[in-house]
C-alpha cells in the first residue's frame, strides 16, 4: 500500500502593528498572519508541520517573515483593527488641531518650521536640515541682509530640537504628544527563514 501526501498552507490574520517599512522606508501600518503548513496523509488528519509569523505593509504591500527573535515584540505591540481606528483617528485629531492653530503661540515659527523638518523627525534629520540649513545661510556664504539672524535662530531650534530633554519640553508647550517608540524589527523575506 502507498500512503497519499499533501500539504496546505493555512493563513490567519492576527492583528496590526505600526513599524517602518523595509521598503518604502515610512511609517506604516503591517497586517500581521500566521502562516502554517499542514501536511495530510491520507486517512490521517492534518498535522502541523512548520508555523511562521508574517507581516504585511499596508502601504506598498511587501511582505516578510518575523524573526522567530522579534516575534514576541511584535504580538506584544500588536493592536486590533479597532485599536488601530482610535489611533489614527487621535493622530488626525491632533494633526488637524496643529494644523489650525497655525505657528507657535508666540507669533514665531516653530523650531521645526525654522529646521523645515517634520515634528515627528529623527534626531539624524534634524541634524541633516540643521547642516543643509547652516551652509545656505551663513553669513560668510549667503549675501541675504537677514544672514547671521537666520543661522543664530537655526543654531537655537537644533540646541532645543537635538537635545532630547529640551525637545520633550518643547514638544509639550506646543501640545505635541510623543507615542513610545517601538525597537525595531529586523524583517526577514519568507524564503529566508
Amino acid at each position: 500500500m502507498f500512503p497519499l501526501l499533501g500539504a496546505r498552507d493555512y493563513i490567519e490574520q492576527r492583528g496590526f502593528y505600526i513599524h517602518e517599512c523595509p521598503t518604502c522606508r515610512a511609517p506604516a501600518v503591517f497586517a500581521i498572519y500566521e502562516t502554517r503548513r499542514k501536511m495530510t496523509l491520507y486517512f490521517v488528519p492534518t498535522v502541523p508541520v512548520r508555523s511562521q509569523y508574517v507581516m504585511e505593509c499596508m502601504a506598498c504591500h511587501g511582505k516578510w517573515g518575523i524573526p522567530k527573535k522579534d516575534v514576541e515584540v511584535v504580538l506584544a505591540n500588536m493592536m486590533t483593527q479597532e485599536e488601530l481606528a482610535a489611533r489614527t483617528r487621535e493622530a488626525q485629531q491632533r494633526a488637524s488641531m496643529l494644523a489650525s492653530r497655525g505657528p507657535h503661540p508666540s507669533g514665531q515659527p516653530t523650531l521645526y518650521e525654522v529646521l523645515q523638518v517634520h515634528h515627528n523627525a529623527e534626531p539624524e534629520v534634524i541634524e541633516a536640515a540643521f547642516k543643509r540649513l547652516a551652509l545656505k545661510y551663513h553669513p560668510d556664504r549667503s549675501s541675504a541682509p537677514d544672514a547671521a539672524q537666520r543661522t543664530r535662530e537655526l543654531i537655537a531650534a537644533r540646541d532645543i530640537l537635538g537635545n532630547e530633554e529640551k525637545r520633550a519640553a518643547y514638544d509639550r508647550s506646543l501640545g505635541i504628544v510623543r507615542v513610545k517608540r517601538v525597537p525595531r524589527v529586523e524583517a526577514l523575506r519568507p524564503d529566508e527563514v
